[in-house]
C-alpha cells in the first residue's frame, strides 16, 4: 500500500512539472536594460547618438530556448534621452530634426511576424509594424533575432537602416549650412528582456 501511494505521488508530480512546463504559454517581457543608437554620417565626419531611455513590452512563447509565438510588441524612446558625444548642439539638433517639442516619443508596434529557427537557439523574426517618427508613422519591415539566455531572460537584436525625408525630417545642419547630415540613418539595438 506504501509502495502505491508512493507511485501516486510521484506520478502526480510529474504530471504537474510537465503541465506547468506545457501551459507556461506566452508570457510578458519588458526591458532590463539596453543599448540603442543612431547612426549617421555627414561632409565632416560620421556620427552616432545613443537612445538612453526606452520601454519595450513583449508577448512571446519560448519552446526549448527558442522564440516560437510573438504576441503584442510596443516600444517608445523618449526623443530628450536621444544623446551624442559631441554635446549639446548636436542635441539639439536631433531634437528639433525629430520634432520633439511636438512629439517626445519615437514609437513602434508589431503588427505580424514569421519565425524561423536558426542554429545556438537564435530565432529570427521576421516582422512587419507600424514605426512613428517625428508625427509621421510608416510601415516596417525588419528582421530581429532573439536568443534564450541561461537565466531565463531575452536577448533581442538588429538593426533597422530609414530615411529622415520618409518621416519628414530635414537631415541637421549646423555652422550655417557648412556641416551636413545625410539623409540616410542606421537605428542599431540589443535589448535584454526580462519576465
Amino acid at each position: 500500500m506504501l509502495h502505491l501511494r508512493k507511485c501516486c505521488t510521484l506520478l502526480v508530480l510529474g504530471l504537474i512539472t510537465i503541465s506547468t512546463t506545457s501551459w507556461m504559454g506566452v508570457m510578458r517581457f519588458s526591458n532590463r536594460s539596453h543599448q540603442m543608437t543612431i547612426a549617421g554620417t555627414s561632409n565632416l565626419h560620421d556620427w552616432t547618438t545613443n537612445v538612453q531611455e526606452i520601454s519595450l513590452i513583449a508577448e512571446m512563447e519560448l519552446v526549448n530556448g527558442y522564440v516560437s509565438t510573438v504576441g503584442t510588441v510596443t516600444m517608445s524612446a523618449k526623443v530628450n534621452s536621444i544623446k551624442s558625444d559631441k554635446g549639446s548642439v548636436m542635441d539639439g539638433k536631433t531634437r528639433e530634426a525629430l520634432k520633439g517639442d511636438k512629439n517626445p516619443n519615437i514609437t513602434y508596434r508589431l503588427r505580424q511576424v514569421e519565425i524561423a529557427q536558426l542554429k545556438d537557439k537564435i530565432s529570427k523574426l521576421s516582422t512587419e509594424g507600424t514605426l512613428n517618427i517625428a508625427g509621421v508613422t510608416k510601415p516596417v519591415k525588419m528582421d530581429v533575432f532573439a536568443r534564450q539566455l541561461p537565466n531565463g531572460e531575452v536577448e533581442v537584436w538588429g538593426a533597422h537602416a530609414l530615411s529622415m525625408k520618409d518621416y519628414g525630417m530635414q537631415a541637421p545642419t549646423a555652422l550655417m549650412g557648412t556641416i551636413k547630415t545625410g539623409d540616410l540613418v542606421t537605428i542599431n539595438y540589443s535589448v535584454i528582456l526580462k519576465k
